[in-house]
């Protein structure tokens, strides 16, 4: 019998004495899609899983769906390749809710570390919820009905600029056109209130002048990942962490230059659109 046991932080739980080499029971299932909703992030060690296991752990939650720009494992097409070493520095530094450039952005992805540096390379989450429940009653007034515009070509900017980016990443662009989403959503599980922005893909705040939506985007941004909503989670090889795409925010820490950091993703399909 697996165990769940909330960490000393603003979110996020351990799983201990589950085996995802083998079969989940439906029990099994029910329970960790509750602790996913609760605690917004699990985290699960020495987990020696094959790609299929991977594979079958995400799709015990959901389809699964492929990345429109990064590699993926031949056989397994769902399972994405985030690889980096001295020629491939990781480009993305900046807090971000998985894909929210598509209009139904996912529920949520599993992460494995296959590669990791020592002592380096974490990452880090941020807990939207108690964002939301801190700001002012006048701003959470004001931020209700508010949309933003999230956007991959904004996202992948730097990789778009790059000799050859627009042309190799130019199916995905046409393919993921901006999108809206509210600036305030409510978590379809637990009722609670998030903020869903992030400094990676949302592009502007609707409704606003440029300077207004900088500024208001800036100060949330900030104020979402503050230490006091923030879990720092230390990888080892065969650690897995399970994030609430809906709920958290995360970021790798790219301090681990010119060290190989190899992880792989699978990534679940949500079937509600943020509301």
């Amino acid at each position: 019998m697996f165990t769940i046991k909330k960490v000393d932080a603003a979110l996020g739980a351990t799983v201990e004495n589950l085996d995802l080499t083998a079969p989940l029971q439906e029990t099994d299932i029910a329970e960790l899609k509750w602790a996913l909703a609760e605690y917004q992030v699990l985290f699960f060690r020495d987990q020696d899983i094959s790609y299929r296991n991977h594979q079958e752990f995400g799709i015990a939650f959901g389809s699964l769906q492929r990345h429109p720009s990064y590699p993926a494992i031949d056989e397994f097409p769902e399972i994405m390749i985030l690889e980096n070493d001295r020629e491939n520095p990781s480009k993305i530094d900046e807090w971000h809710t998985d894909m929210s450039f598509k209009a139904m952005p996912p529920l949520g992805s599993i992460l494995i570390g296959r590669v990791v540096p020592d002592n380096r390379g974490d990452t880090m989450f941020s807990n939207l919820a108690a964002a939301y429940e801190d700001l002012p009653g006048s701003l959470k007034r004001s931020l209700e009905g508010m949309t933003a515009t999230h956007s991959f070509a904004y996202g992948f900017k730097e990789s778009i600029a790059e000799p050859g980016g627009r042309e190799r990443l130019k199916d995905a662009i046409n393919n993921n056109p901006d999108v809206v989403h509210p600036v305030i959503r409510t978590h379809p599980v637990t009722g609670r209130k998030l903020i869903f922005l992030n400094r990676l893909f949302t592009r502007k705040i609707d409704g606003l002048s440029e300077r207004k939506s900088n500024d208001l985007l800036n100060s949330l941004c900030d104020h979402m990942v503050q230490d006091k909503y923030v879990y720092r989670f230390n990888w080892r090889k065969n650690s897995i962490a399970f994030w609430d795409n809906r709920s958290v925010l995360h970021v790798p820490v790219n301090d681990y230059w010119p060290a190989l950091r190899r992880m792989e993703r699978v990534t679940i399909n949500d079937t509600l659109a943020p509301a």
